[in-house]
């Protein structure tokens, strides 16, 4: 009897030690169970941040191929632009038609020699559009009344005998104007005198003053020119006079 319990106990112990592991497993692996789970999270979570990745840079990738196919299409457009146009591929131009061809406007340069039939000479006069009248260079000038009207004696030099002519010439009006420098308004005696440009022939109002600073006797202003004038100031006498058939000296010079 005492032998038979001697070998169970052996035995009883065997069988003890096999049901404990068998009960500690299970808790061995409920330790270890949120370990494998928060890798698994990580690893998935950083499979998912480098398809985010790979998808931005798939974009970004798509973003540069076009950038540079719209680079590439705007240097041939460039090219285009800026190439040189071979000779047949150049239209030609119209000639553009001078002045005479669109105006029936005599054409006048900046300078010309105009004929006064009233005097019977020859002065070079500037053409100058800023100046609403014309002037004429005048000495001693003196204004004196005749048969109840007022008139205007003058001298003007005479460039072919160099001395001075005395004209007299009825009052048409006097024209004011003031010096830059404040001093009062003067006036100036304004007379009709024929004049002959080219082949236009009329009579107009001229200023007298002294022109003795000046280059040029006479200057022709809008009053002359308008209606029948063009100025080419790059030019000078390209409308030479024509002196009438009939004129004289004194032509005029009462009126």
């Amino acid at each position: 009897m005492t032998n038979s319990i001697k070998y169970q106990l052996p035995a009883l112990g065997v069988v003890f030690l096999l049901l404990t592991g068998c009960v500690t497993e299970p808790q061995l692996e409920k330790v270890l169970d949120p370990r494998l789970d928060k890798l698994v999270s990580q690893s998935d979570q950083a499979l998912a941040n480098q398809a985010t990745v790979n998808a931005q840079l798939q974009a970004q990738q798509q973003q540069l191929e076009a950038q540079q196919q719209n680079l590439a299409a705007l240097n041939v457009n460039l090219g285009n632009a800026f190439k040189t146009p071979e000779a047949g591929e150049c239209p030609k131009a119209a000639a553009c038609p001078s002045v005479l061809e669109v105006s029936n406007k005599m054409v006048v340069g900046g300078l010309e020699k105009v004929w006064f039939p009233d005097l019977g000479l020859a002065l070079m006069a500037r053409i100058d559009t800023g100046a609403a009248t014309a002037s004429m260079d005048a000495q001693e000038i003196e204004q004196f009344e005749r048969d109840g009207e007022r008139w205007v004696r003058f001298t003007i030099a005479n460039p072919k005998s160099d001395k001075p002519e005395i004209l007299e010439r009825r009052l048409v009006r006097t024209l004011g104007f003031s010096k830059t420098d404040g001093a009062e308004t003067k006036r100036r005696p304004v007379v009709k005198m024929g004049i002959v440009i080219g082949q236009n022939e009329q009579t107009a109002e001229f200023s007298l003053s002294d022109r003795s600073h000046a280059d040029y006797q006479v200057k022709i202003g809008r009053s002359i020119l308008r209606d029948v004038m063009v100025v080419d100031v790059s030019k000078k006498n390209v409308a030479p006079y024509i002196v009438p058939d009939e004129t004289s000296g004194s032509k005029g010079a009462g009126k």
